[in-house]
């Protein structure tokens, strides 16, 4: 994290905030809506894949 973001102490617990209220939900709802109206994405072919991000730990 970079430290222009605060300590991971603060940061954790915000991001957490966020996610309770659901910010990132509608974040990512606003922005498929936005590239839907642009023609940039077919929303009946959409997915979401974390293939691509390595896990911690080796966790599966």
């Amino acid at each position: 994290m970079p430290k222009t973001y605060g300590d991971d102490s603060t940061v954790n617990p915000r991001l957490r905030k966020r996610q309770q209220k659901g910010v990132w939900k509608k974040i990512l709802r606003c922005a498929i809506k936005s590239a839907s109206k642009q023609g940039k994405i077919n929303l009946e072919k959409i997915s979401i894949d974390s293939s691509s991000i390595p896990s911690k730990k080796g966790a599966t």
